[in-house]
């Protein structure tokens, strides 16, 4: 046992009974490395990875190895998911080493926490190596390593410069439509997503995609949303009897998952589907939408409303054991139909794995599939909502992937945002009572009530760990999200009262971007990282720059603020030439760029049926259009001068420039 059988983290604790001498990172960690005079050896990971589990077994638990680690290093683990500061510095530092990372993350660092060498995953034998050939570089050439160590640093912090276009060009509908012609080009017209292996869902960029064709009408950018969202559940990505994502698949034709399931992901894509149905009317994309939320509120839901982070990838000592079937499986649960549903789902045929057991499949034209078999498709989906009730059943008696429990803010304020998303396309009552429970939850425990600050994880009954930007970005975002679907002005207020505490605490010199980490006389109980980031690019989650901008946009043109509007418009310039050069990592930039291009439309409701005037204009996905709605005199100033008593109105504004209002949603023109 160790000192991390002190902790809250689920990571941190699966390595609590390692002979390894862990120590959380903090004070006393480097402390320790001063005063002995030894090098930190800094391993990263996650409870839901894979190969961290793999590392773990391998090395970590084998006492002769841990003898190695405890001699010659002050060992140090982080949960990157309680600690992404300090995970963007040392990944940042093995990406300029080998120009890739991944967890596990391995970094080697002076006892002032400065990396001087990293890596991911190691064999037990070449892990045995490294630390002798690190152990003896620290002892006999320690000023070499501290150069490193000075160029790496000095390479991370570099990482963070942005250099505004020389032309001062302003964003533009050109700019707008090659970036998309830019993405393009990596699209995969026949399986979906991007080209290549592995694949990642990647619902940022799809959402670009969506909001490219609502505004162009561009054929091809929707052929490719729906072949990429009809694969996705295709595959293994997707659980056909439980719901939910998997976090990527390790081919291009989306079958085999890396079978953990994360809340952010499962959050984002639940938007996304709920957004497609909104704007095509297709009830398949609504369906994956409640399946995914479905699965989140039975699997991911804690008493109190919030949303866990994520369930693990193996089970049994095996990588997705949990979800595989064979044939004899399917036939004793389901007698009558064991064999016609085991081709549906190709078991023993194109969802075979490994060792004799299958990923559960669905054919890409159901339709098809049922007229083979002499079924009408309502038929078939009657048949298969009994059958996965049943096989649901049968897999709950098997010992289930663990759970990791904790709340995390951000990854909760994307759920917030997806139910919200979710409510507009359904009007499911359930899952907006969802959103408002967590989120009353959070004004409650996450924050201290006093000017604006919130902490970052919840467990074991405490929140911690002051909050980073993604936090407050995407918390302001799902505040937002609220108040556009009940239109309870105090949402956009504490909305706004993020968006002044960020930009006092997190403004970066030039007053353009954000750093990521909050200052270190803010980081409370928590030691802070050895280098402060300014993360722009977004990845499987989108950048909180990014969510900021959009949320300076619309707020500004909410409470009429054009310093926010003009900040917005100031962040997306400034990164225009990365905008159009790699469109895949700067997809939430464009959609913000495509407000600003375009232009962003308010449409201020007045009147008695104000909020059954904007329940009707949220069924369509609008992008680039603001809805306030209010049945009485409003403190936003969005409102000013737009009520007459008793009558109902809406106005269409640019800007600070209102048309003549129309008296219904069906004289619009949108």
């Amino acid at each position: 046992m160790n000192r991390l059988i002190h902790e809250s983290s689920p990571y941190l604790l699966q390595h609590a009974h390692n002979p390894v001498d862990w120590y959380p990172y903090g004070e006393e960690a480097l402390s320790e490395a001063e005063t002995s005079g030894r090098p930190l050896l800094i391993s990263i990971g996650y409870s839901a990875c894979h190969w961290c589990h793999v590392m773990e077994h391998e090395s970590f638990s084998k006492p002769e190895i841990a003898e190695i680690m405890n001699r010659n290093f002050v060992c140090v683990k982080i949960d990157r998911e309680e600690r992404p500061d300090l995970d963007h510095v040392y990944m940042g530092a093995v990406q300029l080493l080998h120009n890739s990372g991944g967890w596990p993350l391995n970094c080697f660092a002076l006892p002032d926490g400065r990396p001087f060498w990293g890596g991911t995953y190691f064999r037990p034998d070449q892990w045995v190596s490294l630390l002798d050939q690190i152990s003896n570089l620290f002892g006999n050439s320690r000023h070499e390593l501290e150069e490193q160590a000075e160029r790496l640093i000095r390479g991370v912090g570099e990482m963070s410069l942005i250099e505004a276009p020389a032309d001062g060009q302003a964003i533009s509908v050109a700019m707008i439509d090659e970036s998309y012609a830019k993405l393009s080009w990596s699209f995969d017209p026949e399986l979906g997503g991007l080209l290549g292996s592995p694949k990642f869902p990647m619902p940022v960029v799809w959402q670009f995609v969506m909001q490219y064709h609502r505004v162009t009408g561009n054929p091809e950018s929707l052929a490719q949303l729906k072949t990429t969202l009809l694969r996705m559940v295709c595959g293994g990505l997707f659980d056909r009897i439980g719901g939910g994502f998997a976090r990527y698949s390790t081919d291009a034709e989306w079958k085999v998952p890396h079978f953990e399931k994360m809340l952010y992901d499962n959050a984002q894509l639940t938007g996304l589907y709920a957004n497609m149905f909104r704007h095509t009317g297709e009830r398949f994309y609504l369906d994956i939408a409640e399946q995914t939320i479905e699965f989140v509120l039975q699997g991911l839901t804690s008493p109190e409303g919030l949303f866990f982070s994520a369930y693990d990838a193996d089970s049994e000592g095996d990588e997705g054991s949990f979800y595989l079937w064979t044939r004899e499986q399917v036939n004793e649960i389901l007698p009558e139909y064991g064999e016609l549903l085991a081709d549906y789902w190709g078991i023993g045929g194109s969802g075979l794995w490994e060792k004799g057991k299958s990923i559960l499949m669905r054919p890409t034209d159901e339709a098809f599939f049922a007229s083979q078999q002499h079924l009408s498709e309502e038929e078939l989906k009657q048949l298969l909502r009994m059958a996965g009730k049943l096989m649901l059943a049968a897999r709950e008696k098997r010992i289930p992937p663990s759970l990791d429990d904790k709340a995390v803010l951000s990854w909760n304020a994307l759920m917030i945002k997806a139910l919200a998303e979710a409510y507009k396309a359904s009007g499911n009552q359930r899952w907006l009572d969802a959103a408002l429970k967590a989120a009353g939850f959070i004004l409650r425990e996450f924050s201290n009530g006093v000017g604006g600050a919130y902490k970052r994880v919840w467990k074991n009954g405490e929140a911690r760990i002051p909050a980073m930007l993604d936090d407050y970005a995407y918390l302001a975002d799902a505040w937002i999200s609220l108040y556009q679907v009940t239109f309870d002005e105090e949402w956009l207020f504490r909305a706004k009262e993020i968006a002044v505490f960020v930009v006092e605490n997190f403004s970066d010199q030039t007053g353009s971007f954000f750093w990521y980490s909050p200052l270190p006389v803010q980081s409370g109980e928590t030691s802070p990282a050895v280098a402060r980031i300014i993360g722009t690019t977004d990845g499987v989650e989108p950048s909180g720059n990014a969510v900021m901008a959009r949320i300076l946009l619309t707020l500004g043109l909410y409470f009429e603020n054009s310093h926010y509007v003009d900040r917005a418009v100031n962040m997306v310039s400034n990164l225009r030439d990365r905008i159009v050069s790699y469109p895949a990592a700067y997809a939430g930039w464009a959609g913000v760029a495509m407000e600003v291009a375009y232009g962003k439309t308010t449409l201020v409701i007045t009147g008695p049926d104000a909020f059954r005037n904007a329940a009707m204009l949220n069924r369509k996905f609008l992008p680039g259009i603001l809805v306030a709605a209010a049945s009485m005199e409003s403190r936003l100033p969005v409102f000013s001068e737009k009520f007459v008593s008793a009558k109902n109105l809406i106005y269409r504004c640019e800007g600070n420039t209102c048309s003549s209002p129309v008296g219904s949603v069906v004289d619009l023109i949108l």
